[in-house]
């Protein structure tokens, strides 16, 4: 899906990302239940669902979604 994102979007979820490796917490939403795991990522071009784990110090993606 990153790959079919307009040019902007792609970037913008590039930078997000690299804002959510730093504070997690701070760039991102709870998304359903603050479990402090599960969390979305707002961002004007695009959104994503990520999977936050701060023990091992990883991130994952499982949606990415363009904004209209």
């Amino acid at each position: 899906m990153w790959d079919s994102l307009f040019d902007d979007a792609s970037a913008q979820l590039t930078m997000a990302l690299s804002d959510v490796c730093h504070e997690p917490f701070i760039e991102t939403e709870p998304c359903g239940i603050d479990d402090g795991t599960h969390r979305i990522l707002v961002r004007p071009l695009v959104i994503a669902i990520l999977a936050v784990n701060e023990d091992k110090q990883t991130i994952r993606i499982y949606n990415i979604q363009p904004r209209r």
